[in-house]
């Protein structure tokens, strides 16, 4: 069974459709990028993907289930989402931030079980930040913190992890090894879809990819398909023979 099914999706902000008549899936193990101009409607489709946001029409299924009718205690059993950016206004330490990612499976005034506190730890050892476990959020580099809220989502035990931008403001160290970790969760099993903002990084591990070239218009299949020079340079606007553009 699919992890996601989406048929038919359209949503507009306005007079003009932004994302339009789209039907994807992902099953476990597919790891797949989203790429597009600024504006295009990448976040947007996230979102839609959540069900926190409604689309004008089409469908948007979580393992058989229409996300519109899923009780959020079970969504998030089904999708993890990890936003482009993240506000921590409380002096919490790693581990508490991890472990804040079984809230829906242990609810808001059950306290944490040992269950709850293995599956943080095994997050936190996938994730590789077993090191900073002790240390409060805000002590953190960018790139830190980024894997801090990965390892957040993987505690929900979801069967779908959905990133926005999580290589923004990453040095090449830590692009190159938050790819690397998204490849492996994927081939753990999981289905995972990343917003990205350089077709380069596809490279490292995507094996699906949907690309957005505004006004609603999308590619979506293969990651060495529709990702080629010419349909990148499309979408962009930009010289297919530009240096910004993967060879």
């Amino acid at each position: 069974m699919p992890s996601l099914k989406v048929s038919g999706l359209t949503f507009s902000y306005g007079p003009e459709p932004l994302i339009k008549d789209l039907s994807l899936e992902l099953r476990p193990g597919d790891f797949m990028c989203v790429l597009g101009p600024n504006g295009s409607g990448k976040s947007t489709l996230l979102r839609l993907l959540t069900g926190f946001m409604k689309s004008s029409s089409g469908s948007v299924r979580l393992a058989g289930e229409e996300v519109s009718s899923i009780k959020p205690e079970k969504l998030a059993r089904l999708a993890a989402y990890v936003a482009s950016e993240t506000a921590t206004p409380y002096d919490f330490s790693v581990r508490e931030m991890v472990l804040l990612g079984r809230t829906a499976r242990a609810g808001f005034w059950h306290g944490y079980s040992a269950e709850d506190a293995a599956a943080a730890g095994l997050a936190i050892e996938e994730t590789g930040i077993k090191a900073l476990a002790d240390r409060s959020i805000n002590t953190l580099s960018t790139g830190e913190r980024q894997l801090v809220f990965i390892a957040q989502a993987l505690a929900q035990e979801a069967r779908l992890l959905l990133l926005d931008e999580p290589t923004s403001h990453l040095d090449l160290k830590y692009k190159s090894g938050l790819m690397a970790l998204l490849a492996r969760l994927a081939g753990r099993g999981l289905a995972v879809a990343a917003v990205l903002h350089e077709p380069a990084l596809a490279g490292l591990g995507c094996d699906k990819a949907l690309l957005f070239s505004g006004g609603g218009e999308y590619s979506f299949g293969p990651a060495a398909q529709t990702l080629a020079p010419a349909r990148l340079a499309a979408a962009y606007g930009v010289p297919e023979n530009s240096p910004l553009l993967p060879k």
